[in-house]
């Protein structure tokens, strides 16, 4: 049985790197099928800029999913906690964009930290915690914006200049938006180095040898939705920004695409085995094939069932690493 020091010195497994190589070919065969139909305007730095761009509300919210599945848990109420975020966010304006935000952030984390304990402390599967949570959150947005998009805070204020201009400013170059989910980005690959992340790993790998090894398992199990809450929050900002709304289904579309970023990124359902790089690569394939998508003029009903088969796909080339 390892200690608390042998896996503090753990390193990313072999079959690890064969899956985010995998998910890295795939990323390559994509891009240089984008620049054949594009004419090779794919390639352009103008473009690269505008797809992390458009991406970037899916790259900070699925890292809130890589933390749960990585945990071996599934989080379905990730969509919905994103647009409560959204209602929370516009409504709490008249306190300034500052106080919004952190309140925003308290909420769904404290919703986040209860689907943990509940799934955690009390054993209760996963996958009903969350679907109850869904249902649950995305009834009580509708209830606080009033069954409709939300414009103006709770009391009548506007949404702050700082944030409706948000998308429009950029640093060297980079939309704000991207700047977000770098650090996003940044942050989540820090803690999965640090001892904490490493934990997560073990937890999620063997929730049993995590126990014997004196890792704090109840810790780790409630910390990891406590984490979704936090990156659906930033994700909910993000929307915010965008649209200059709050809506109760403005997380919806999210929900499945990051499962299927994650999943496509390397990562296992059964827990354990994921990676940041792997699940940025997840995203960019997504916004990569929408675009080749949009590009062949893909009906809009039948893009779903394409993004179906790519999941199928990788999840066949991971198991027969796992296999090996």
């Amino acid at each position: 049985m390892r200690t608390v020091e042998q896996i503090k010195l753990m390193g990313p497994k072999k079959s690890d790197n064969r899956r985010a190589l995998n998910t890295f070919c795939l990323t390559i065969l994509l891009i240089v099928v984008a620049s054949v139909l594009s004419g090779g305007s794919f390639f352009r730095l103008s473009n690269f800029k505008n797809l992390l761009f458009q991406n970037a509300i899916l790259g900070v919210v699925v890292l809130g999913q890589l933390f749960v599945i990585l945990s071996g848990g599934i989080d379905l109420s990730l969509g919905s906690m994103v647009g409560l975020s959204t209602v929370l966010i516009v409504g709490f304006q008249d306190f300034g964009f500052g106080l919004a935000f952190i309140f925003t952030v308290i909420i769904v984390v404290i919703i986040g930290t209860i689907n943990g304990c509940l799934i955690t402390l009390r054993r209760l599967p996963a996958f009903v915690v969350t679907l109850g949570s869904m249902l649950f959150i995305f009834s009580l947005s509708q209830v606080i914006s009033g069954g409709s998009a939300l414009y103006r805070g709770f009391k009548g204020s506007e949404i702050t200049l700082f944030l409706s201009a948000f998308n429009k400013q950029s640093f060297l170059g980079i939309p704000y938006p991207a700047l977000i989910w770098i650090f996003a980005l940044l942050l989540t690959q820090g803690v999965l180095r640090a001892t904490w992340g490493r934990f997560i790993i073990i937890f999620g790998g063997n929730k049993r040898a995590a126990f014997f090894s004196g890792i704090p398992v109840n810790k780790i199990g409630v910390s990891v939705y406590a984490l979704a809450g936090f990156f659906a929050a930033l994700g909910g900002l993000l929307a915010v920004a965008r649209v200059s709304e709050g809506s109760p289904g403005a997380g919806d579309v999210y929900l499945m695409d990051s499962i299927a970023a994650v999943v496509i990124g390397g990562a296992s359902l059964t827990g354990g085995i994921g990676s940041v790089a792997g699940t940025f690569l997840g995203v960019l394939i997504l916004g990569i094939l929408n675009n080749i998508m949009n590009l062949l003029g893909v009906s809009p009903m039948l893009q779903p069932a394409v993004k179906g088969i790519i999941i199928l796909i990788a999840v066949f080339l991971n198991s027969r690493e796992m296999s090996e």
